[in-house]
């Protein structure tokens, strides 16, 4: 036989389209193995029960279990054989007082007059007619059910045009029955996993599934280790820029006073002035250090020595450093605009009241992990 893998998930429809039964039936194979869930609401009262079967023709049919009319939900397990299959039995039923009411095909198309068919020689049957090797699992074996499972691809179930069109209707007479209930609890369903399923296994398979199991721990471990050295990393990084920048005075350096923003104030030293001792440093003010094709252009290095400093500053969002930022001191002109804007100083600020002289600062902002300037973020005054 076949037995393929198969997820299919059918609204049941009622034999007599003027009933108002509804439900759903869920079925998982995995191989010759799964589950199968059939709800069903409105056939009576709390009090009573209906019995649900999977078909395979008029003399061949499984017992899945009793569900309660009011609003009932049946979970089985199933075990076929060699010689049979899941794809014998396409129509899983609901039987109420010995008569078919609510339906749906699993496989291939199937109409009201051939479900009632099923019905003809129901009396002549045996209650206990059933494959000779297909087996129904309980529940409690479902749960104690290991992690083996049968590879294989999945095939999906497409329903016919027809079946469709029937859905179709049906879905419209729901919607003012409260249908949505039953489709949330459709889809609730249909997100959760397939339960393990208890099946022997030889010794030699018991090893390759230990071997595997803890192959995947240890890929697990590898990943959170790279992950906790990248973190470790990160606040080394942080920690020795602050361990640096304690040597330099913190100021408030613009006319305004931005949220989530810190500058430290850095004095003007010519003779380590191509030391890069600040993130990026040397991408943005000294990589361009006096060369002759410079000579016509305002460098950072000629503003800094002019008014004798420059700032650094650091941006935060949620508590990370987000934007590294080198404010050169110069007044708005295109004559003092380092580099006239070239490598990213094109944003100019009023300099606080606090400083000596007539100047702003001119502002590159730098993105920490990459180092190329980028824009300012969205500042807050604080």
């Amino acid at each position: 036989m076949n037995n393929k893998n198969y997820r299919v998930m059918k609204f049941l429809e009622p034999v007599n389209k003027n009933d108002k039964y509804r439900g759903y039936v869920r079925l998982d194979m995995r191989g010759n193995r799964g589950n199968v869930i059939v709800a069903a609401e409105n056939l009576g009262d709390a009090k009573s029960t209906s019995e649900v079967y999977l078909y395979k023709d008029k003399h061949n049919k499984i017992k899945l279990g009793d569900i309660n009319n009011k609003k009932g939900l049946l979970k089985k397990m199933l075990t076929f054989g060699n010689t049979t299959a899941i794809e014998d039995y396409n129509v899983c039923a609901v039987v109420k007082n010995g008569k078919i009411v609510l339906y749906s095909n699993l496989f291939s198309t199937s109409s009201p007059d051939m479900v009632r068919k099923l019905e003809a020689d129901d009396d002549l049957e045996p209650e206990n007619d059933r494959e000779p090797e297909t087996k129904i699992l309980a529940d409690k074996e479902q749960e104690e059910a290991n992690d083996s499972r049968e590879e294989g691809d999945t095939k999906e179930i497409i329903e016919p045009k027809g079946l469709r069109e029937i859905r179709t209707i049906r879905q419209k007479e729901l919607q003012k029955e409260s249908a949505e209930e039953t489709i949330q609890e459709a889809k609730k369903i249909l997100q959760e996993p397939l339960k393990p399923i208890k099946v022997p296994i030889k010794k030699e398979k018991e090893e390759e599934i230990k071997a595997e199991k803890q192959e995947a721990r240890e890929e697990a471990e590898e990943v959170k280790d790279q992950a906790l050295s990248t973190q470790r990393f990160r606040n080394r990084f942080d920690e020795k820029l602050y361990r640096t920048l304690k040597d330099f005075k913190e100021i408030e350096p613009l006319s305004v006073t931005l949220k989530d923003f810190t500058w430290w104030y850095i004095p003007y030293d010519e003779a380590g002035i191509k030391n890069g001792i600040l993130p990026y440093y040397n991408q943005i003010i000294s990589a361009y250090y006096p060369y002759p094709m410079s000579s016509r252009v305002t460098t950072c290095t000629n503003l800094m020595k002019k008014y004798g400093h420059y700032i650094f500053g650091v941006y935060k969002e949620n508590d990370e450093i987000s934007r590294y930022i080198y404010g050169i001191p110069g007044q708005f002109t295109k004559e003092e605009q380092p580099y006239k804007g070239v490598t990213g100083f094109k944003n100019w600020s009023y300099a606080s009241k606090d400083s000596k002289g007539d100047y702003g600062y001119w502002l590159a902002f730098v993105n920490p992990k990459t180092g190329e300037t980028t824009d300012p973020p969205q500042v807050q005054l604080a």
